[in-house]
C-alpha cells in the first residue's frame, strides 16, 4: 500500500484532470472511474460546511432525517463527486440507487487505493476546489488522510452498529482475514483449534505473502497483547512453528482457489467474502469453528473537509453506511453493519488492524513479515 505519499506532493504539483487512473503495478485498477474532475462547478448556495448541516439536523434520524439532508442538498449546486479504489462495476450501481433514491447525481472517480489518496493530496496542495466530496479508500489510506487534516468530522446516526469507526471516516466494507481449510484434505480431527496449530499443520499451507497489515496485528493483539510474548519472541514462536509444508502464496483469491483444488490444506489469511461465495458455490472449503484471532481491515467512507456540497456528501456517506450495506453481498463483499445479510456472523468479534502501528512502522513490519517469508523459503506463487 502507498503509505510514502504524503512526501510524493511535495513541490510544483499540477491539478489533475485525467479520470483514467490505472496502475499498472495493481491489477484491480484496471478501470478507470467517469467523473471529469476538472470541470468547475458553481459555488454551493447551501450550508457552508458539514459542521452547518449537523446543526441543521439537530437531533433529526432515519426518514426524516433524510428527507431534510435531501432538501438541503438540493439548493447546492454542482454535482457530488466520489473518489474511490471500489470497482466500477460495483461502486456505478450505489450511485445510481443513489441518484434513484434521493434524485442527486454522483460522479465517480475510480483509481487504485494509493492513486486516490494521491489525487485528493495533490489536489489539496493546488487548492483546486472541485475535487473529492466523498472519499471510499482502503482504511490505511483513509487514516493518512485523516491525518493530513482533509477528512470532515463524521458525526452521525448512520454509523450505529457500524464494525469500524472514527472521528472522520467509518467502515463500508469490511475485510475479514480469515483462517481456512479443505474439508477433503483436512478430517475433521485434525481441523486446527488455535492459529498456532494452524500455522504448524503438518500438509501443506499457504501462507500469504503480503499481508503485513494482518501480520502486525496478529504479532501485537494476539501473541504478545494475549500471549505475554515479546515481539522478537512472537516472531520466533512464528517462525519455528512453521511446518516444512508452508508455501508462499500472494493473492488472496490465488490461495483460496488452490485450496479449494486441494494443492494446500490450510490457508492463513483468506478474506471472509471470497471464502462464503466459495462455500455457496460448492467448493470443499470450512473456516468455522472460527480460529482466533479474527482480524479485519476495511474500506472506509469520508467527506473532504473541503467539500463545496456538505449536505449532498453527508447525504451520500450515510447512503454508504446504510442502503449500500444490503447491497454489498450482490457484489461479494462483507458489509461493515452488523446484522446486515451476507455478514461477518454475529458471535465473531473480530479485531480491527492495527492502522497505527503499521502506518508509523512499515518497514518495521514488513521486515520482520520478511524474516517469516525467508523462514519458509521456495518459490513464491503469484497470481
Amino acid at each position: 500500500m502507498g503509505l510514502s505519499l504524503l512526501g510524493a506532493v511535495a513541490c510544483g504539483a499540477q491539478t489533475p484532470t485525467a479520470v483514467d487512473a490505472t496502475d499498472p503495478a495493481d491489477t484491480s485498477a484496471a478501470e478507470a472511474g467517469t467523473a471529469d474532475a476538472g470541470t468547475e462547478s458553481a459555488p454551493a448556495t447551501g450550508a457552508a460546511s458539514v459542521d452547518d448541516v449537523y446543526a441543521e439536523l439537530g437531533d433529526l434520524a432515519g426518514e426524516e432525517r433524510r428527507e431534510r439532508l435531501v432538501e438541503i442538498a438540493s439548493e447546492e449546486e454542482g454535482t457530488l463527486r466520489v473518489y474511490t479504489s471500489m470497482n466500477t462495476e460495483e461502486i456505478q450501481p450505489v450511485v445510481d440507487a443513489f441518484k434513484e433514491d434521493t434524485g442527486l447525481e454522483a460522479l465517480v472517480y475510480r483509481a487504485s487505493n494509493e492513486d486516490v489518496l494521491k489525487r485528493v493530496l495533490e489536489e489539496h496542495k493546488a487548492a483546486f476546489d472541485d475535487g473529492a466530496d466523498v472519499i471510499l479508500n482502503n482504511a490505511p489510506e483513509m487514516e493518512l488522510a485523516s491525518r493530513e487534516g482533509l477528512l470532515a468530522p463524521l458525526d452521525s446516526p448512520a454509523t450505529e452498529g457500524i464494525g469500524v469507526v472514527e472521528d472522520d471516516w467509518a467502515a463500508a466494507n469490511l475485510l475479514v482475514y480469515l483462517t481456512a481449510w479443505n474439508v477433503n484434505t483436512v478430517p475433521s480431527e485434525s481441523v486446527p483449534s488455535s492459529m498456532e496449530d494452524a500455522l504448524a499443520h503438518e500438509g501443506p499451507l499457504a501462507y500469504q505473502y503480503e499481508d503485513t497489515l494482518w501480520f502486525a496485528t496478529l504479532v501485537t493483539e494476539w501473541y504478545m497483547n494475549e500471549l505475554g510474548m515479546t515481539e522478537r519472541e512472537a516472531v520466533e514462536e512464528i517462525k519455528a512453528g512453521l511446518s516444512e509444508g508452508a508455501r508462499i502464496v500472494d493473492g488472496h483469491t490465488l490461495g483460496a482457489n488452490l485450496l479449494a483444488s486441494g494443492e494446500y490444506d490450510v490457508a492463513s489469511s483468506l478474506y471472509h467474502h471470497t471464502l462464503v461465495q466459495m462455500i455457496e458455490d460448492g467448493a470443499p472449503l470450512a473456516w468455522e469453528p472460527a480460529i482466533e484471532p479474527l482480524i479485519v481491515n476495511s474500506l472506509g467512507v469520508g467527506m473532504h473537509k473541503e467539500t463545496g456540497q456538505p449536505a449532498g456528501a453527508l447525504l451520500l456517506a450515510e447512503y454508504m453506511l446504510t442502503d449500500m450495506q444490503q447491497m454489498l453481498p450482490e457484489f461479494g463483499r462483507t458489509p461493515a453493519l452488523e446484522g446486515a445479510p451476507g455478514g461477518l456472523p454475529a458471535e465473531y468479534d473480530p479485531i480491527p488492524v492495527r492502522l497505527d502501528l503499521y502506518i508509523d512502522n512499515r518497514e518495521h513490519w514488513e521486515g520482520l513479515n520478511l524474516e517469516v517469508v525467508n523462514a519458509i523459503g521456495g518459490e513464491i506463487l503469484a497470481e
